[in-house]
């Protein structure tokens, strides 16, 4: 039942005017009402004050003596009432005759009650009248919506009585009939709208007859011709339904038409133009289609199908991609999007196809951005052939540029190759690595199985070079068994060393040459852009002055130019090799970094932070060794020896605490091991409940494999785990996922709480993600909070928690313990 006609207790109570001229009876009958939790707003004792008081109150309910004072009686009132005010009204009367009964019928009263009555009665007469008046009102409420609705209209809407007379017509009706409706009601439909067939100019039966006949809607597929009452004809589309009541009983026919005669004028002005464009498209001499804004095949014509190789229906069943390079795409996309965006109006490049039998075809593309009602519709592209002139070009530039021998790129290429990642690396604000490899002891090959096994030793290594590279490196022969490899978008020596030593364990793979299986190895110069020069010339001599200290050094070694360089790489090494053996030595160490309640300043709980007690470089920061772990395939072991120390050393903090401790869980955990495996056994093993454990998980890893990590995230919070979104705030945010899994609490990331208390900008993104969080009904955390200004706005914004060292640094869990109980004790 709808709540506003409801009888329910909750609603608020019903105001109620009392008429009666017996004050003692009045008095009597207020009492009733308020022991019934009403709301008495007035008392009369004639209907001139009841007029008076309801059109001044406006109460829910009247309940009228019909015999009462002065000229006007009960009835009398009751009438006025209902009809100005349509406010309902329940008789009391101590008179129960036929023509009292009659008169206050004739009123339509909502109730009678014949003195004396019980309270029961009275209630019950009360809530059925309030109940009647919701319903009425709700009727009232809707004929009005409907009525205005159809006056509004801009359809044609007429209706009949089941003969199919004129009952109503609507404005728009009227001035594409040409009459009034005043003219129009009575007359039969059929009579005031006469229709013919808009192709045939044959007479049609008017749809509301048809639909009084049939006894079903009906509607005219083709479009009907009205001549209206001016003698003008005006092409329509019509339909036309039945009206039943509850019964089923036919009532009527409602009939809805509207002009279309614009309409069909356009659409045949439409038609036209399309069979132009459609001759100009199909029959250009070159390949043209229309492509969708996800890049599938709308239209194409015959020279697109010749050039690509295949037919029109294969072309339509698939999109541009299918027929691209890979490596193409993204550059080829960026230039779209610059179209979709306004910077540019078209964009013209080259691209390489992959015809059907899988052969390449090089065309000259022009892509224009179609539009309807300045939304982008889909993409016009024009394909010239240029596989030919691409053909000879690169006969061409291979005898200029290419080994004979090998078929690498040769020392002219990779001058050229060098500038064009200056400059790339420059506007991009890149690095790139120049790699000079040298074969170890390659003389000795030449002497002892001659020139033609050396030759096949050099094909061999290019080979290998080539399977070692990544889809963005290149390589080229200098000359002898001297090669050179180009590295663009490295981040430093690092990403060097992971495609050297591959190069290095690919090239000291046994080989098979004239009978004789051999193994070589490789020497490496590495020089750097630009930490170490700004063109070809000086990175060659660079990279070479490196090589010749890496063969100096004991062969198959490699040396970056500078010193500082190498000692890192030295370093990194001697990291790696320690942090294997760091774990079965028990080196890492657990610091506490406490997260204090910004409304109390109390502690809440403890993020646990790593330390390496390295034995030669003492007291280590995850930041010195974590990158590490990652690259080596270590962060998944020391990350789960981390949640289990963590919860072992939590387990055993004072009997009753509620600190929480929270721990860091790399994405490699989520994707190389079994997360939920083992925090069930460190919780199992610690003895820790789960409400004490929160894990906190980066941005990034909502947006990786993020399906299955939300699967993950769901029953770590089904076991009562927290979740907390680290570093909030210094990556891509993907909002969606984070409302789906709903985390427990969002730290917002350091690098917006350093400036905000002096940047209007970072207050604004601090407060924004607060706000976020709080209607998410998600905690939030502050880190890096570091001074009482700091402190001060983020308790002004609502912020929940603070960490930082204005509160405490990390300490040792003794430290951490000590600290804690000298904060409890001071707050």
């Amino acid at each position: 039942m709808n709540t506003e006609v409801s009888m329910a207790n909750n609603r608020p109570p019903a105001r109620i005017l009392v008429v009666e001229d017996e004050a003692v009876v009045a008095l009597d009958l207020q009492g009733q009402l308020q022991d019934m939790h009403y709301d008495v707003c007035g008392v009369a004792d004639n209907g001139e004050d009841a007029i008076a008081f309801a059109n001044s109150r406006r109460p829910n309910l009247i309940l009228m003596d019909i015999v009462i004072k002065g000229k006007v009686d009960g009835i009398e009132a009751a009438g006025h009432i209902s009809r100005a005010l349509h406010i309902p009204v329940v008789f009391l009367t101590a008179y129960s005759d036929d023509n009292t009964v009659a008169r206050a019928a004739r009123t339509a009263s909502y109730g009678y009650l014949t003195k004396p009555f019980q309270p029961r009665e009275l209630r019950a007469a009360i809530e059925v009248a309030l109940y009647k008046a919701a319903l009425e009102r709700q009727l009232r409420e809707s004929e009005q919506w409907f009525a205005a609705t159809l006056r509004c209209v801009g359809d044609g809407v007429v209706a009949t009585n089941e003969a199919g007379a004129v009952r109503f017509m609507n404005p728009a009706a009227e001035a594409l009939v040409g009459c009034t409706s005043t003219s129009a009601l009575g007359r039969d439909v059929a009579e005031l709208l006469q229709l013919k067939d808009g192709r045939s100019g044959a007479p049609l039966e008017c749809p509301a007859h048809r639909a009084l006949r049939e006894g079903a809607a009906v509607g005219i597929d083709f479009g009907s011709a009205l001549l209206n009452h001016a003698g003008a004809e005006v092409r329509i589309d019509d339909s036309a339904a039945p009206i039943r009541d509850d019964n089923g009983h036919m009532l009527g026919a409602v009939m809805v038409f509207r002009d279309v005669s614009e309409r069909l004028a356009f659409e045949e002005r439409l038609r036209q133009s399309e069979e132009r464009f459609r001759n100009a498209f199909d029959f250009a001499p070159v390949g043209m289609a229309l492509v969708g804004l996800d890049k599938r095949f709308l239209q194409v014509n015959a020279a697109i199908c010749a050039m690509l190789g295949t037919t029109e229906g294969e072309l339509l069943a698939s999109n541009q991609d299918a027929y691209s390079m890979p490596s193409e795409l993204a550059g080829e996309n960026r230039l779209l999007n610059e179209v979709l965006s306004g910077h540019t109006i078209s964009a013209q490049f080259e691209k390489r196809y992959r015809r059907r039998d899988g052969s390449a075809l090089w065309a000259l593309v022009s892509v224009s951005l179609l539009r309807k009602e300045q939304e982008p519709l889909c993409w016009l592209w024009q394909a010239h052939d240029l596989t030919e002139r691409k053909n000879a070009e690169w006969r061409l530039a291979r005898l200029a540029h290419f080994d004979p021998l090998t078929g690498l790129a040769n020392r002219t290429w990779l001058n050229d190759e060098i500038e064009r990642q200056i400059a790339v690396a420059r506007r991009r604000g890149q690095r790139f690595a120049v790699v000079f490899i040298d074969l170890d002891h390659f003389k000795s090959v030449n002497d002892s199985l001659g020139h033609e096994a050396g030759d096949e030793l050099l094909k061999l290594i290019a080979a290998k070079l080539r399977t070692a590279l990544r889809e963005t490196d290149s390589v080229a022969r200098l000359g002898g068994d001297e090669f050179v490899m180009l590295l663009p978008e490295i981040r430093g020596p690092e990403d060097v060393l992971v495609v050297t030593d591959k190069v290095q364990v690919e090239c000291a793979k046994p080989l098979m040459l004239s009978g004789q299986e051999i193994s070589i190895g490789i020497s490496v110069g590495v020089s750097l852009f630009p930490d170490d020069a700004q063109d070809a010339r000086t990175l060659l001599r660079y990279a070479d002055s490196a090589l010749y200290h890496a063969k100096a050094e004991g062969r198959n070694t490699l040396r970056f130019y500078q010193p500082e360089l190498t000692a890192r790489v030295e370093q990194r090494m001697k990291l790696g090799a320690g942090l294997r053996l760091a774990l079965r030595r028990d080196e890492f160490e657990i610091c506490y970094q406490p997260q204090i309640r910004l409304a109390d300043g109390k502690p809440e709980s403890v993020e646990a932070l790593i330390r390496w007690r390295h034995p030669q470089m003492g007291l280590l920061h995850p930041n010195e060794f974590i990158a590490l772990a990652e690259e080596t395939g270590l962060s998944v072991s020391i990350g789960d020896w981390m949640l289990h120390e963590a919860c072992r050393q939590a387990a055993g903090w004072d009997a009753g605490t509620d600190l929480v401790v929270a721990v860091n869980v790399s994405p490699r955990q989520f994707s190389h091991g079994d997360l939920l495996a083992v925090v069930r056994n460190a919780l199992s093993e610690s003895g820790l409940p789960p409400k004490r454990l929160c894990l906190e998980i980066t941005e990034q890893l909502l947006l990786e494999h993020s399906e299955a990590n939300l699967d993950v995230l769901a029953r770590l919070r089904e076991m009562g785990i927290a979740i907390a979104i680290d570093d909030f705030g210094s990556g891509y945010s993907s909002l969606s996922y984070i409302r789906r899994f709903h985390p427990s609490k969002m730290k917002i990331d350091i690098s917006l709480i350093q400036h905000v208390a002096e940047s209007e900008d970072d207050a604004a993104l601090v407060r924004a993600a607060i706000a976020m969080a709080h209607q998410l009904q998600v905690q939030v955390v502050a880190e890096g909070v570091e001074s009482l200004a700091q402190e001060a706005f983020l308790k002004a914004e609502g912020c929940d928690i603070g960490q930082g060292y204005l509160y405490s640094k990390p300490l040792p869990q003794a430290q951490m313990l000590a600290w804690m109980k000298a904060r409890s004790a001071g707050n």
